[in-house]
């Protein structure tokens, strides 16, 4: 088939979750159609970047697309007067719309793969052909947490908006896709709340290229008492959980183990986190870090404090494909096949969560434990060759969607 993938970011290089569950799907469908490859770019790194993908797509094509503070509060300002979401509509350019008119009409598309619920948008409302919304979760419920979670009075009253129109048109996309992709069973739930029992919801488990982590996995020579914690650090779930372990529990951890050092790694840490990492001993924030191989090769354990957000955190995948046992939140694991006790330890509490990082770190046996069952957990559910095979199915049966716009006017 002649499919066209749509993404808001650069897939290469996979530095970040969504980027290496999505450069995985864009792997094997490549390898199965002749693939055109759509992506913003918000640099000429990334540009540069992107064309390397050239080697894997018959064609790849970008479009410009810059974000600022001040380009924020415009949409913000008119998703107020519209109605409309925020976070949709500040990435939603008539370039794009162009571009991808263009490339349907040029490349003779059969299937549209739009990865992320933000470019649905740029699916033509009058085009005919098959579309595969690819969800990475269920984005409404993200901002539900979000808003749970937000102590703000303006902020909460912010979301609880965000939350009710981000519904209504995630239900709307959900709709006008011939099928959609959710990364596990209580995604599959949510999308379904919002989009109807009609809707063809399938799930395809995010996976990772388990192979390709062999080398890093045979050469791991864990440090005594070293955690860390990967993850952009702009994307609030990331840094607020880790604010909340430093604030509440990380202190009892260092009463338990005195000698621990944390390794906090990703781009863009706020300043309330950089504040609290200078006031913790042995903490270390890293910020954007190009080579992790290190951090990898030489902690003890990864540690996932999530209290919010939605999907599943290809860091827990990757940690158990190398061999790196996981201390998490219930939250953290969400829509994982793992067993408390048997894959990872699981800790809701900051008292909990010290205590489970302690037994990992004090217990050599207990880590080589969780860390053994967790990579064949891998090899016989997460791998790509094994999990990606139902995505060829969905190809095979999904028909042409009903037509129809999908914007804030389609759904008020």
């Amino acid at each position: 088939m002649r499919v066209l993938v749509l993404t808001q970011v650069v897939v290469y290089p996979a530095d970040a979750g969504p980027k290496v569950k999505t450069l995985q799907v864009l792997r094997h469908l490549a390898a199965q159609h002749e693939v055109v490859y759509c992506t913003f770019v918000r640099s000429e790194q990334e540009e540069q970047d992107a064309q390397k993908l050239r080697e894997i797509c018959q064609r790849v094509v970008t479009v410009p697309m810059k974000r600022s503070r001040v380009s924020d509060v415009y949409f913000m300002l008119e998703s107020l007067a519209t109605g409309d979401s925020f976070i949709l509509r500040r990435d939603d350019r008539a370039e794009m719309q162009a571009m991808v008119r263009q490339l349907l009409q040029e490349e003779g598309i059969e299937v549209l793969h739009v990865d992320q619920l933000n470019m649905m948008r740029f699916v033509p409302p009058d085009w005919s052909g098959t579309v595969i919304l690819d969800e990475h979760n269920a984005v409404w419920q993200v901002v539900e947490r979000l808003r749970k979670g937000s102590r703000n009075p303006v902020m909460r009253w912010l979301l609880g908006r965000e939350v009710e129109i981000v519904r209504r048109q995630e239900g709307a996309a959900c709709r006008r896709a011939s099928a959609v992709l959710a990364v596990s069973e209580q995604d599959q739930n949510k999308l379904a709340e919002v989009a109807g029992s009609a809707v063809q919801i399938e799930v395809i488990p995010i996976t990772v290229d388990v192979q390709r982590f062999a080398a890093t996995y045979e050469a791991r020579k864990p440090q005594p008492y070293r955690l860390f914690t990967i993850g952009t650090m702009f994307w609030p779930p990331n840094s607020e959980g880790v604010a909340w372990w430093l604030r509440e529990g990380y202190a009892h951890l260092r009463t338990l183990c005195p000698a621990v050092t944390y390794d906090i790694v990703g781009a863009r840490p706020p300043h309330s986190l950089q504040t609290l990492a200078e006031q913790n001993p042995g903490v270390h924030l890293h910020g954007y870090v190009a080579d992790t191989e290190p951090f990898w090769t030489g902690s003890s354990a990864l540690a996932v404090p999530i209290l919010s957000g939605g999907g599943v955190r290809v860091k827990i995948l990757e940690a158990m494909a190398m061999g790196v046992p996981v201390i998490s939140t219930t939250l953290g694991c969400e829509g994982l096949a793992v067993r408390d006790g048997e894959h990872l330890l699981i800790a809701d509490s900051p008292q909990d969560f010290a205590q489970a990082c302690a037994r990992v770190l004090q217990d050599p046996q207990l880590a080589r434990s969780l860390a053994h069952n967790a990579r064949q957990l891998m090899l016989d559910r997460y791998d790509a060759s094994v999990a990606l095979t139902k995505l060829d199915s969905v190809y095979k049966h999904a028909k042409a969607p009903q037509t129809g716009v999908i914007n804030q006017a389609s759904i008020t």
